[in-house]
This record gives C-alpha cells, structure tokens and sequence, in this order.
C-alpha cells in the first residue's frame, strides 16, 4: 500500500475502522483499539475512526462484545479444577454467548501440568449454558477456546443432565468423577436444549483425534506430558464411541470438532449442538459488515501474526471481508513470523508491522504494549500518508 489518499478523498476525512483482536497477556481487543486509534490521530488528526474491538470466538469474545453494546451476566461456577469461580456470559439482542475461558480457562490454573491436563473438566461451562437457559434465551453461541481440559464437552454435558455411569452402571454424581465413565444415557439431557440453538463458535478445523487432533495438537500448552497425551487421545476416542452408542451419530472428523478439548464432539452426536466459525458468529453481533461499508482504510492486528492467523483467525477474516469490498488493509501486531509475512498480502493485507520492530526486548513489548502500538500506529499511517 503506497497511500491511503486519491482524489476521491482530498474532500473529506479518511475514515478508518480499527478492528483488531487481543494481544494476549498484554491488550485486550479494546485497548489495542484505543492505542491504534490514538496513534491514528497523532498522524492524521483529521481522521475518522470507527473502533470495533472483535473476537473470533476464543478468549477476549465478552470483551469484544461488551464494546459493541452487550448486556454483562455474573454467575458462580466450577473451575476447570473444581474450585468456585467468578465467571460471566453476555448478552446481545436475543443471543447469549458463553466464552468458555471464563469458566474453564487455562489461565484459571496457576501452574498447569499433566495432572491438571487430565483433570481439567468443562462442568461450569455447562453452568453458564443453564443459567442462560435459565433466563430464557434459547440462541447460545459457545465460544470455544483458551480452555485447560480435554474432557470431550463431558463436564458441560452433565451440567446439562448427561447421565454418566461407572464400569459398575452406578451413576457418578460428582462432576470430577464424569470423565472416567464408561457408560452414557442421553435421555436425561434438559429438554430445553432441543427446541434452543446451541452453536459452538470456533477459529480451528482440527478433528478430535489424530495428530492433528485435540490431545497431540493443544496437549502441550495445557501442561501434559507425552504418556498424557495418549491417554487423552484414549479418553478421546472412548467418548467419541460412547456418545455414538447412544445417539448414533459420529462427529469425530468433524472440522473444527477438536477444538477446546473435543468440546462440540458429543453436543453434535446428541443433535443438541452445531459449529460454525467464530468470527462470522460475532462479526454478525457486533455489526462488522455495517462498519466496513464506507471505510477507506481498515486496522486489524493482534498479539502474534502467524501460521495459525491465516486459518481464518479474526484479523485475517477481517482482511479478507475487506478485501472483498476492495479496501486497503493494514496490520499492526506485536510480532510476525517471517514466514507468515510473506503471505499476508494474499489475504487482503497491504502493510503489517509489529511492534518487535520497536524493541528486541520482548518483556518490555508486553510491559509497554499499550504505548508502543501507539507509537507504532502512528510511524504505519505517516509513513503512508500523502
């Protein structure tokens, strides 16, 4: 991208949306959007800027909701490890959305390992659907993503009224003891769930199992060990065989079913479930095509642009919306892999620079985030400025 002005626009401001995802562990989506936009100004105060933090369904989605207008709930949950935590889900319009971080996240155990990889369950993202049920709401997007467990959406389920036996067919009534069941009954499922549209929005087509699958691919960054990696692959596998014997339905290859921890697999099975990608869900809620009509130029960014952004993560589908409509894009990141840069112009991305290019030191581009984009922000639009 050689200028952001021509003839068309010397009669008015250049408009401009900034639209970018965290920075994980250092900005969330609306602060990013707030230094962006600061630094926009110091270089082109004339500007119009349209700010739309988003999310593509993972870690960051209430947030990105919340700056577009959603209503806020709080409800006391079971943690990835059994403990109570403060969790919440949001509301927009007629649609609740649960972020399955809030109650389940990785970042909710201090120090991960292959015991709390094991452990980790789903159950109090089954309390956050409930309560959401609860108050009436019967269109439920399931943001799938950050997660500590492995656990296949049994802890959720039977939050839901999954009935889980042991080997000995007693049923297991505490929710830590759910994953090692051996034998199902579906029919107990609240029956709310059948005439509610539960769609589980998700940035990754990855299968259940395999290499590719939840265990071996997202294992690693929970804190298990190659022995718990198969036994979590097994664990895997038995769910999958246990919700086809009692809904007859195997939705183990299907995309995207393996992410969270094989979240969405046995929701599918029971017919109680469906997936769909994740920025085209929350794009829908927060407006992004009214914000992209009209737009000269288009900001995305977030915390690492690589292999795993051009899978369709919320910058690189933001770009491509844009690139569809013809408008210029800029990226602005805290870093880029080489590899990754040389293929972003292919996806609607004119310029990309990260903020590594301001500081080699990579704590102080976490501890200076908020700054530096700033600062950042500012050097990509004068440099580009006619």
């Amino acid at each position: 991208m050689t200028t952001t002005h021509d003839a068309r626009l010397s009669s008015r401001p250049l408009r401009i949306l900034v639209a970018p995802d965290k920075f994980k562990g250092s900005l969330t989506a609306g602060q990013a959007a707030d230094a962006i936009a600061a630094g926009v100004l110091d270089a082109a105060p004339e500007s119009e800027i349209t700010l739309l933090p988003v999310a593509d369904g993972g870690e960051g989605t209430i947030d990105a909701l919340v700056a577009a207008g959603a209503d806020l709930h709080h409800l006391t949950v079971s943690g990835p490890l059994g403990e109570p935590v403060e969790a919440a889900w949001a509301s927009l319009k007629d649609t609740a959305v649960i972020e399955m971080a809030q109650a389940a996240g990785l970042q909710l155990i201090p120090q991960p390992s292959a015991a709390t990889a094991e452990d980790a369950s789903t159950y109090g993202v089954g309390q956050l659907i409930l309560d959401a049920l609860d108050s009436g709401f019967r269109k439920i997007i399931v943001a799938a993503g950050g997660v500590a467990s492995t656990d296949a959406g049994v802890g959720a389920l039977w939050a839901l009224g999954l009935t889980v036996l042991d080997p000995s067919g007693t049923v297991i009534t505490h929710s830590s003891d759910a994953v090692y069941g051996t034998a199902i009954d579906g029919s107990t499922l609240d029956p709310r769930l059948g005439g509610a549209e539960v769609v589980i929005a998700t940035d990754v087509c990855v299968p259940l199992v395999g290499e590719r699958g939840a265990a071996h691919l997202f294992g690693p960054q929970k804190g298990a060990d190659p022995v718990t990696i198969e036994r979590l692959e097994r664990r895997l596998e038995r769910w999958n065989g246990l919700f086809f014997g009692a809904f007859g339905v195997d939705a183990s290859a299907t995309p995207g079913v393996g992410a969270a921890g094989g979240f969405a697999v046995g929701f599918l099975a029971a017919g109680v479930g469906r997936i769909a990608p994740g920025i085209k869900l929350i794009g829908e809620l927060i407006g992004l095509d009214a914000a992209l009509s009209g737009s000269d130029l288009v900001i995305v960014g977030e915390g690492s642009l690589d292999d795993q952004s051009l899978e369709g993560k919320a910058p690189i589908a933001v770009a491509r919306a844009a690139m569809r409509r013809g408008i210029p894009v800029l990226a602005l990141s805290g870093i880029i892999q080489a590899e990754t840069r040389s293929r972003l112009h292919l996806n609607g991305i004119c310029a990309a620079d990260c903020i590594r290019d301001l500081t080699e030191d990579r704590d102080d581009a976490i501890r200076n985030a908020r700054p530096l984009l700033r600062v950042l922000a500012a050097r990509a639009m004068a440099s580009r400025l006619v």
